[in-house]
């Protein structure tokens, strides 16, 4: 019997058959009469929030995977940032304590002055050279300049697919463009954004 529903009465509900021996076999696996079998599955998806229409395609496992994955990008992407960004840092503090140090007494403006010079002072090409000297940039701000240049290529490709030629018969032809003018302003507002 039923823990806790034992004086409940019993209802009907009209099963189709197909579906009823569905049911009558995965409430065999899970040791439990058909009305507590039931009623461990609404309780799962009202306690979960999925809606039985939704299909997860992916299994716990994969999941695991996935998330495992992320970790390690981010993992990656921090150890990254040390060892591009921390850790230049905490040198050239070092290095100026280090030289605060070794002059004993001696004011600090012109070190600073010099230091700072160094690190704003940038190879600007000239008209007589060109410029190849090579430039480091971080992976991460690397990363995302690629990702916005492809979606820039995606959205000006699908901008391209919806022109089309406008013969004129009384002039020159011209260019006719396709799109509602919501996606219109969405490119807009994409490109004026840093």
């Amino acid at each position: 019997m039923d823990k806790g529903y034992e004086k409940e009465p019993f209802r009907t509900v009209c099963i189709k058959v197909t579906v009823l021996h569905k049911f009558k076999g995965f409430s065999k696996r899970q040791g439990k009469s058909h009305s507590m079998t039931l009623l461990a599955m609404v309780e799962f998806f009202e306690h979960n929030g999925i809606s039985p229409n939704e299909r997860m395609y992916e299994t716990i496992a994969s999941l695991k995977y996935l998330i495992k994955r992320r970790f390690n990008a981010m993992v990656a992407i921090m150890r990254s940032i040390e060892k591009e960004q921390t850790l230049p840092t905490v040198s050239m503090i070092q290095a100026l304590f280090e030289q605060e140090l070794a002059s004993d007494g001696e004011e600090w403006d012109n070190d600073f002055d010099f230091i700072e010079q160094q690190l704003t002072e940038t190879k600007k090409p000239t008209d007589m050279e060109p410029f190849d000297a090579e430039v480091t940039v971080p992976k991460i701000r690397y990363d995302r300049l690629e990702e916005r240049y492809e979606e820039l290529k995606t959205d000006f490709a699908y901008v391209l697919d919806h022109v089309s030629l406008f013969h004129n018969r009384f002039g020159k032809d011209h260019l006719k463009l396709d799109l509602n003018p919501g996606a219109i302003e969405k490119y807009r507002t994409k490109l004026k954004k840093p």
